[in-house]
């Protein structure tokens, strides 16, 4: 049974493909076809460390900017993010905030996890020093070292 399934299949496929030949010569372009079917790529590991070219790859520039007393990284629409400014106004300081659903400052997220190793807004710089999120903030208000900064 199983040679004339094979016989079977052997045979439609055979029509099929003179079909799809005949269909060729009306085709603008003949369908490219595959003999053999290529090995794809290895992968590279996600996990080996990132070698850096040297000089061929340009400096990023850093994310805290020393000339600001503030920086806050986050999303308007972030409770903590909010928070976190209202904190940085009480102790009489200007922040500038960063809105990161902003298009323009979407590149930042992925660098800003890679560089602090936390996935949570807001990412706040003092003097061009990160410092953490809302929760260092909180900490530095409550014992007054904010208004120092």
């Amino acid at each position: 049974m199983t040679a004339q399934k094979t016989s079977w299949i052997d045979r439609i496929d055979r029509a099929l493909d003179k079909g799809d030949r005949f269909l060729d010569r009306f085709r603008k372009a003949p369908r490219r076809r595959l003999e053999v079917v290529p090995h794809p790529p290895p992968s590279p590991d996600p996990f080996s460390p990132q070698t850096v070219d040297g000089p061929s790859t340009p400096l990023e520039k850093p994310l805290g900017d020393e000339g600001l007393p503030a920086q806050i990284y986050g999303r308007r629409t972030c409770d903590k993010s909010a928070l976190t400014m209202n904190l940085f106004r009480e102790a009489s300081l200007v922040p500038r905030m960063i809105d990161l659903d902003d298009p323009d400052n979407r590149e930042f997220e992925p660098r800003l996890i890679r560089e602090t190793k936390r996935y949570d807004t807001p990412y706040v710089y003092v003097r061009g020093t990160y410092i953490g999120g809302f929760e260092e903030v909180a900490k530095l208000a409550k014992s007054g070292q904010l208004a120092k900064s």
